[in-house]
């Protein structure tokens, strides 16, 4: 399996599983609509926050789709902040057309972050077993990020707070660590410690 340091390189692996109509579940400022909305034949986005990127606002738990609405569904760092991410996982199998896929990314080892809330953290075999339980059938799941990742974020998150402004040179010494955590982790081969975890599902 491929080895990934950000969401960013999961999402534009999995592109090649992205067709048809798709939504963009949690889909925020659209961080990798770049990647995703060439690939599709029409793109939906999602949140439960209003945006000027948003298409449609409301509750991951209670989609105000019909059913077999989309041929994909994506949602990246979306599941640790829902209470309920059995609900969320059988909304997404409910609108999914038959033979459609789900490409979703969810942290393992990341620090608290309640946007509005942040409950819970996942391991590859976590999220096979909520996928399954759910009638989805797996094609792809590994973890993504490494040991040097982790401890970069854990410093980032010490150091400052994403939730609030921070200076430039801040920002600037953050994406400097990011960068040198991913180049280590490229020589690490540690499959205990990971960022986040990834998955390929059919319906």
């Amino acid at each position: 399996m491929k080895k990934f340091q950000q969401t960013r390189e999961v999402i534009n692996y999995a592109k090649k599983y992205i067709s048809g109509s798709t939504l963009d579940l949690g889909a925020g400022f659209g961080k990798y609509r770049d990647i995703i909305e060439p690939n599709t034949s029409g793109y939906t986005t999602f949140d439960m926050v209003p945006g000027k990127n948003i298409d449609v606002v409301g509750d991951a738990l209670n989609l105000p789709f019909p059913e077999e609405s989309f041929e994909t569904v994506i949602s990246t760092q979306v599941l640790e902040h829902v209470a309920k991410p059995w609900v969320m996982v059988e909304e997404i199998h409910r609108v999914l057309k038959p033979g459609g896929r789900c490409i979703l990314t969810a942290p393992f080892l990341g620090p608290y972050h309640p946007d509005p809330g942040d409950y819970f953290r996942y391991t590859v075999e976590g999220i096979r077993l909520l996928f399954k339980n759910e009638g989805f059938q797996i094609i792809e799941c590994d973890y993504s990020g490494q040991v040097f990742s982790v401890l970069a974020e854990f410093i980032r998150f010490s150091w400052f707070n994403p939730f609030k402004k921070r200076k430039r040179g801040s920002f600037k010494l953050a994406h400097f660590m990011a960068k040198i955590a991913r180049f280590l982790d490229r020589f690490t081969k540690n499959k205990i410690i990971y960022s986040n975890v990834y998955i390929v599902a059919q319906k």
